[in-house]
């Protein structure tokens, strides 16, 4: 009755604050993050059937909508990765200094920008949450049960570095127009790089259209670009006429690198005097992005290679973790109760040996 009672007692006082209800929490995010995403899906469909009204929803719609629950949502998720491995005190005080992290960093604002100041904020101690995981399961585990822990930690790391990836890149990506005079180097440059428009050659290109020699006219632009007032590379993009469809659509330069993306693509040419309008856009960390994707996918394989190979081990481990505090917690009341019995034993033996 005692152990049952101070387990109810200890239970009562924990209830708010355990990984069944942080899961439980992270779903309910979750679902009220795709809800507001699939609202702004369905809107404009709907909105064309019941009142043949074109309607666009952009990222105008989609960022101030989606903030809170994907903020709710990282928060959520690394406090399960904590309640896990630390007592409910222990995981209680770091959330607490995770949310005066939030609000420091966005007081402070050190990157002059609130969505990048939140996303940092969050991301760095949902990423050391994700770290000190990872080493437990390397110190702790074996077999079956660290390879299920390592997947599970590489899906968790993906999302994080999506969520980092479209965030940064998104709001600290830079873009500009300039025209630019055949063999002259452009007379601005877009954060470290400048552009030079080396040769500019038309050509036709299809069967022949109405009066035209060809369905399509197509201009080759050659340009070489400077990184830092250094050559870097060349590159080449076209812009294209087509007369048979009425439109015009062009060919864009792509180069990822390390840090970031470069994107360039002509809007405007004169053949006359040899100008191009270009436009170019550098997107920083957009590679936070795609590896993120890469390890998230990496990590889903795993983990069902993993459940394949060990479905009945998987099974055991499951219910031994669901019971391991309680297991705990019995053992040691269990041999409490043994030493108080022994000493009553022996305190009744004294005294039946004195009389």
């Amino acid at each position: 009755m005692q152990i049952h009672n101070e387990r109810s007692a200890m239970t009562e006082k924990e209830s708010l604050f355990t990984t069944k209800n942080a899961i439980f929490a992270a779903v309910i995010a979750f679902i009220l993050l795709a809800m507001v995403i699939m609202t702004g899906m369905v809107t404009p469909l709907l909105a064309k059937i019941l009142s043949d009204t074109e309607l666009s929803l952009g990222s105008d719609y989609f960022n101030p909508r989606t903030a809170l629950p994907t903020v709710l949502l990282v928060i959520i998720l690394t406090i399960c990765l904590l309640v896990s491995s630390v007592t409910p005190r222990k995981a209680l005080m770091a959330t607490a200094a995770f949310l005066l992290l939030v609000v420091s960093v966005v007081a402070i604002s050190p990157f002059s920008n609130t969505s990048v100041d939140v996303t940092v904020a969050l991301m760095i101690p949902a990423l050391i949450a994700t770290a000190y995981k990872i080493w437990l399961t390397a110190k702790n585990k074996k077999g079956y049960g660290k390879y299920r822990g390592f997947s599970a930690h590489l899906i968790h790391l993906g999302i994080l570095c999506i969520l980092l990836g479209v965030v940064l890149s998104s709001n600290m990506k830079v873009e500009d127009s300039a025209v630019y005079d055949t063999g002259k180097m452009g007379a601005g440059n877009l954060q470290d790089y400048n552009l030079k428009i080396t040769s500019m050659a038309s050509r036709f290109e299809g069967e022949p259209y109405q009066e035209h020699q060809a369905s399509s006219y197509i201009t080759r632009i050659d340009f070489d670009i400077y990184d830092q007032n250094r050559y870097a590379r060349s590159g080449s993009v076209e812009y294209i006429t087509d007369h048979k469809w009425g439109q015009t659509y062009t060919t864009t330069y792509i180069h990822r690198g390390l840090t970031e993306e470069l994107f360039i693509a002509p809007r405007a040419l004169d053949e006359e005097t040899g100008e191009v309008d270009m436009y170019v856009r550098v997107v920083p960390f957009i590679n936070l992005l795609w590896g993120g994707i890469y390890m998230m996918v990496l990590g889903i394989i795993a983990l069902l290679i993993v459940e394949h190979r060990n479905p009945r081990e998987s099974t055991t481990i499951v219910q031994l973790s669901g019971r391991e505090k309680d297991i705990a917690f019995f053992e040691k009341r269990y041999e409490k109760i043994m030493e108080q019995e022994i000493r009553k034993l022996r305190s009744a033996k004294s005294r039946g040996g004195r009389k």
